[in-house]
């Protein structure tokens, strides 16, 4: 996987796009979509779900990650772009179920349709805005591996180290392990903002930040198994069977994503 990334990278570098990573996030969200509309069963009429429903998601989370890559690239989106697409979602999903003889049962699975394309399509647009910056492939490669590296640390440090075992919708999660991986979070971008103090800041934000990057990162894939304990499966799909699915995959930059985006936003020293 990480030679795979890194080979977009370099082809976008050289061909002076950002095509490769984009078409890569835009693709992830509408399979994550996907997933939780299987998983949580909107492609089932018998479990409250159908076509609509599932139409309403796809679309949406396309509009949404493509209004991401669109402003990205060329910071020409209107704040109404936005909210349109919000109200029409909202005004779509509603449509697909109060005409219907079972709404009742529709209730649920529209609530996770738009819950869907909210995670899927409008917070992890923020990846392509954060990649379309002027410095994105620099943004966007410390960003992806200061994220993955949060996960891996609290796997390993779990595994070895781990005793405190505190959350019910994961029990194999580790205080020990979280705390190793704020640890690696703020030594990451501390790191990132004293090798690269233009781009990203001085070294001392690395600190908060990382605090920040780290509990929101662990509050994403918290949210995966949350939404995997409720619906009493073990892996959100078999697409990429390494990681459990692509949720297992993209869990961590879902609140992560629009934090680093706006942190950079605030604090950009340009």
């Amino acid at each position: 996987m990480i030679a795979a990334i890194l080979g977009l990278f370099a082809a976008d570098h050289f061909l002076a796009t950002r095509i490769g990573i984009s078409s890569v996030i835009v693709l992830l969200g509408l399979l994550g979509w996907c997933e939780l509309a299987i998983m949580s069963g909107i492609t089932s009429r018998k479990r409250g779900g159908g076509p609509p429903l599932f139409l309403v998601g796809v679309l949406s989370t396309g509009y949404f990650l493509c209004l991401g890559w669109w402003d990205g690239a060329t910071k020409s989106a209107e704040p109404w772009h936005l909210s349109a697409g919000l109200a029409v979602l909202l005004f779509l999903a509603f449509l697909c179920v109060v005409f219907r003889a079972d709404f009742e049962s529709g209730l649920k699975p529209l609530l996770v349709t738009i819950l869907g394309a909210l995670l899927f399509g409008f917070l992890f647009s923020y990846l392509l805005r954060i990649y379309h910056h002027k410095e994105g492939a620099l943004l966007a490669v410390v960003f992806f591996f200061g994220a993955k590296g949060n996960d891996i640390i609290a796997y390993f440090f779990g595994r070895l180290l781990g005793r405190t075992r505190f959350l019910k919708v994961s029990p194999k999660k580790t205080l020990e392990g979280c705390m190793a991986a704020v640890v690696f979070s703020i030594l990451w971008f501390v790191a990132a903002g004293l090798v690269w103090p233009e781009t990203f800041f001085r070294w001392p934000l690395g600190i908060p930040l990382g605090i920040i990057l780290s509990i929101s990162t662990q509050v994403g894939d918290l949210s995966e198994s949350l939404l995997k304990r409720c619906y009493q499966v073990k892996d959100s799909s078999s697409l990429l069977p390494e990681f459990g699915g692509v949720l297992d995959l993209i869990d961590s930059v879902l609140f992560s994503g629009y934090i680093f985006w706006f942190w950079i936003l605030v604090t950009d020293p340009g």
